[in-house]
C-alpha cells in the first residue's frame, strides 16, 4: 500500500511540472504576439492579419468555453474514497476542465473529418 502513494506523488509532481511548463509556453506565445504586432512587412505569414484575426478569435472562443462550462458545472458534493469533496469553486472547476476538453477534442475531431472530406 505504502508503494500507491509513491505514485500519487509522483503523478501529483508530474501533474504541477506539466502545468507550469503549460503556462511558460502560453506566456512565451502571448509575449511574441505582442512583438510581433506592429511588423507587417509581409515577409511572414504568421504575421498577416487574417493570421492574427483567427488567433484572437480562437484564443477568445477558448476563454469564452471556459467561462460558459465553469458557469454550467456542478456544485453537487461528490463521495470518493469515503471523502465527501463539497467546496464549490473546486467542483466546478473540475467540471470546466472536462467539459472544455471534450467539447474541444469533438471539435477537432470535426473539423479533422470535414477537411479530409472537403477535397
Amino acid at each position: 500500500m505504502a508503494d500507491s502513494n509513491l505514485f500519487v506523488d509522483i503523478v501529483i509532481i508530474a501533474m504541477y511540472v506539466l502545468m507550469a511548463a503549460a503556462i511558460g509556453v502560453i506566456l512565451w506565445s502571448v509575449w511574441r504576439m505582442f512583438k510581433n504586432r506592429g511588423s507587417d512587412d509581409g515577409s511572414q505569414l504568421s504575421t498577416s492579419r487574417h493570421t492574427r484575426r483567427i488567433g484572437y478569435i480562437v484564443a477568445s472562443s477558448v476563454l469564452l468555453l471556459l467561462l460558459v462550462t465553469y458557469a454550467l458545472g456542478s456544485t453537487r458534493p461528490l463521495m470518493s474514497n469515503g471523502q465527501v469533496f463539497d467546496n464549490a469553486q473546486w467542483l466546478r472547476l473540475t467540471d470546466m476542465f472536462i467539459y472544455t476538453s471534450l467539447i474541444l477534442i469533438f471539435a477537432c475531431s470535426a473539423v479533422v473529418v470535414i477537411a479530409r472530406f472537403r477535397r
